[in-house]
C-alpha cells in the first residue's frame, strides 16, 4: 500500500470462528487524522473521505446520535475542529493527536489542551498494558457483533481494524494471544462503533480498493495518511 502500510485479513478458527481486517502502519511514515461529517443526509462515505482527503485507510470512529442531532457521544475534534465535551467513564478512553504525536488515553490521564488537533472518545476498553481488559459486566450473554478498534505497541506501530462476529471480550484475547497478530504487540487496543457502523476502506500504490460498508451514515472517521501528504 506504500508509505509502509499494510493491509491484512486473518481468519481465526476454533472456538471464536472470527473475520479480522487489519491496516498497520508506522507512525513515522503516517499520522492520524478525523473527520467529521455534520449531517447525515450530506454525510461523505468512507471511500469519499479517502479519495478526497487522500488517506491511504479509512474506518468508523466513536459513537453517536444516529436518530437524534447526528451529535458525537463525547469529545470530537476532528482536524481543529471541537464539538462536543469530554465525557469521563470507568471504560472510557480516547484517540488523542497533540502535536502530531498519537497515544490511546484512558479517561482519568485526558487533560484537555488547545494543541489537541484530533479525538475521538469510546469505550470499553479490549486492551490494557499488554492484558485484556474486563468489558463492562453485563446479565445478558454477551452479542457476537460486527467489531471496529484500534491498537498501538505504544512504540510507533499503530492498527485500525474491524472483526466479524465476535464479542468484546472474545475480541480482546484474539488481540492478545500469541501468534495471531504477528505484525506488533499490542499493548493497548479500543473498542469503536460497531454493528452498523462498522466500515473500513484502504487502497494500494496500484488504486486497487478494499472496502468494508458501514450500514449507515456514521458522524465521524479515522483516516491514516501519510505524513508527507501536506
Amino acid at each position: 500500500m506504500g508509505h509502509k502500510v499494510e493491509y491484512v485479513v486473518k481468519q481465526i478458527a476454533g472456538p471464536t470462528k472470527a473475520e479480522m481486517r487489519l491496516i498497520f502502519f508506522d507512525e513515522k511514515q503516517c499520522e492520524l487524522h478525523v473527520v467529521a461529517n455534520s449531517d447525515p443526509r450530506t454525510a461523505w462515505k468512507l471511500e469519499e473521505i479517502g479519495h478526497a482527503k487522500k488517506a491511504l485507510a479509512v474506518c468508523n470512529g466513536g459513537y453517536f446520535n444516529p436518530s437524534g442531532d447526528f451529535g458525537p457521544s463525547g469529545l470530537e475534534i476532528a482536524e481543529g475542529t471541537r464539538s462536543d465535551k469530554f465525557i469521563a467513564g470507568q471504560w472510557v478512553g480516547g484517540l488523542m493527536v497533540k502535536q502530531g504525536k498519537s497515544s490511546l488515553v484512558w479517561s482519568h490521564e485526558f487533560q484537555d489542551a488547545t494543541d489537541i488537533t484530533e479525538f475521538v472518545q469510546c469505550s470499553p476498553w479490549l486492551v490494557s498494558e499488554g492484558r485484556v481488559w474486563p468489558v463492562p459486566p453485563s446479565k445478558k450473554l454477551e452479542p457476537r457483533n460486527n467489531r471496529t478498534f484500534i491498537m498501538t505497541d505504544a512504540e510507533g506501530r499503530w492498527a485500525i481494524g474491524t472483526c466479524k462476529r465476535t464479542g468484546l471480550l472474545e475480541l480482546a484475547h484474539i488481540l492478545v494471544t500469541p501468534g495471531i497478530i504477528s505484525e506488533m504487540k499490542v499493548n493497548r487496543a479500543l473498542n469503536l462503533d460497531g454493528g452498523p457502523s462498522t466500515g473500513l476502506w484502504c487502497r494500494n500504490e496500484a488504486g486497487a480498493v478494499q472496502f468494508e460498508k458501514p450500514g449507515w451514515a456514521v458522524r465521524n472517521a479515522i483516516m491514516v495518511v501519510p505524513r508527507d501528504s501536506k
